[in-house]
């Protein structure tokens, strides 16, 4: 067999992988396809992509911590018109598939084709049981580090500096959409100065390398920073981006527990299967996977309240070690599948009619709200999801719409104002509308209060949508 014959069969192998990967996303994703309300953080995000286009400036005019390249994924998705959560979440099925199909990579240069399909599957399946079926964060960034990985892997095993320098850059990238995409850059950036010290041991050629690979994983984060110090918003920057991060506190009436022994019920059976392909490697390829899988954890542990979805990232490694174990050792194949597709039925997939009721839902509040807004100044979404301010079209009463940032307890000191303070300043503006429901979790009783009672006196119901009551403003009142 020639080198020619060779490299096609090559070819249509990897034809085949990234053809089962796609139809497989299609298979899991499409039924929720258009769902408004698939996660809170998505609308928000979605919220703040959109208005982007009309002028607004993250952390200026609508505030929310994430990074700046988060914000710019979805404001991406909005340039072709269309329907906004369709746009934004066929993106996410695209970074769905490149994720899988670079974890299958990965899996398939260190134990071949079928733990390739199998590390591709497994990703596309648990990111499903996680809270990634639209478009959270890690969707987005997993392919900035799954491809980082790779390039790493390149070098530990050719010894070329260059694949790990755009892997930095590529963290780099990844950190503008979750800076906890920094500790895997740290254990990357760890690995490839080892190759590093193989090809010249002098200390002073490690620190160069050492300081250029930094320098390309803070390169997209400078360059943020920068353009808010020129327009003059370098204090709002730090603040979103830094300061309020270590201030929002995590309550003791949070089930933080709970949620982590949720997520680990999910995790367990593909990461027992992943550690196993672990043992089965051997030498750099090892070192690589032992690596990245605990930086990975470390990472995920690092920041509570440990919501099912802050273990996205964690399946990048863990699928890639999964594929391997169940490849190389075949009763761990089978497992894999009944456990992914007894937790896909626990789940509720399809998710049969709820894209549909959602949608349906959605458009009745956003014309309640409508009708009694339009005109008479900004609806409030007090306790109720952001997409109710995008499905109406309706300008922001604050700089603040999603509402965990003024009504749970946690963010109270964390986001720059006083949130009863900005109650009040809302509230005095009149609000023709204001959607909420009852306190529920940890919340703010002060802005509670505040809310309850103006509703009492000066407001009253007009429906209701995805349980929660629309309020229309009084006549006269």
């Amino acid at each position: 067999m020639g080198l020619g014959t060779v490299a096609t069969d090559d070819r249509g192998g990897l034809a085949r992988l990234w053809l089962i990967l796609t139809i497989a996303a299609l298979v899991l994703r499409l039924p929720d396809l258009g769902n408004p309300v698939i996660d809170l953080d998505e609308q928000m995000y979605l919220l703040v992509g959109s208005r982007m286009w009309h002028g607004a400036l993250p952390y200026v005019d609508i505030w929310d911590r994430k990074p700046i390249g988060l914000f710019l994924v979805y404001a991406g998705t909005q340039g072709f018109g269309g329907d906004s959560v369709v746009a934004y979440q066929w993106a996410a099925l695209v970074a769905a598939i490149a994720a899988a199909g670079i974890v299958a990579l990965i899996a398939r240069s260190m134990a071949g084709a079928r733990a390739a399909v199998v590390a591709g599957l497994v990703y596309l399946v648990w990111i499903a049981l996680l809270g990634g079926r639209g478009g959270q964060a890690p969707v987005f960034y997993n392919p900035l580090v799954a491809l980082a990985a790779l390039l790493v892997w390149r070098t530990l095993r050719d010894g070329s500096a260059a694949p790990a320098r755009w892997a930095m850059l590529l963290i780099g990238l990844a950190i503008e959409v979750k800076p906890t995409a920094v500790v895997e850059g740290v254990a990357f950036a760890g690995l490839a100065l080892m190759a590093s010290w193989r090809r010249d041991p002098r200390p002073g050629a490690i620190l160069r390398e050492g300081a250029l690979l930094a320098a390309l994983a803070l390169a997209p984060t400078f360059v943020a920073a920068a353009f808010y110090v020129v327009t003059g918003h370098g204090d709002a920057w730090w603040f979103a981006n830094v300061r309020s991060i270590f201030l929002r506190h995590v309550t003791a009436n949070e089930p933080v527990a709970t949620r982590l022994e949720g997520a680990l019920l999910v995790l367990v059976i593909p990461l027992a299967v992943g550690l196993l392909g672990l043992g089965a490697l051997g030498g750099r390829a090892r070192l690589l996977m032992a690596t990245w899988l605990s930086a990975a954890i470390a990472a995920w542990l690092a920041i509570p309240p440990y919501y099912n979805h802050y273990a996205l990232p964690l399946l990048v490694p863990v699928a890639v070690a999964a594929g391997i174990g169940a490849a190389r050792r075949g009763p761990f194949l089978a497992l894999l599948g009944l456990a992914g597709a007894a937790l896909l039925v626990v789940s509720g997939f399809p998710h049969a009619g709820e894209t549909a009721a959602a949608r349906r839902d959605v458009a009745r509040g956003a014309a309640l709200i409508h009708r009694y807004a339009a005109g008479r100044g900004c609806p409030f979404v007090f306790q109720a999801p952001p997409v109710f301010y995008t499905a109406a079209d309706a300008c922001l009463p604050t700089r603040y719409p999603f509402a965990s940032h003024l009504t749970f307890a946690g963010e109270r000191g964390a986001i720059g104002v006083d949130p009863t303070d900005e109650v009040v300043r809302i509230l005095r503006a009149r609000p023709p509308v204001i959607v909420t429901a009852p306190p529920q979790g940890d919340v703010n009783p002060a802005t509670f209060a505040i809310v309850m009672r103006a509703i009492a006196i000066d407001y009253r119901p007009v429906g209701t949508s995805l349980g929660y009551t629309i309020y229309a403003r009084r006549e006269g009142s």
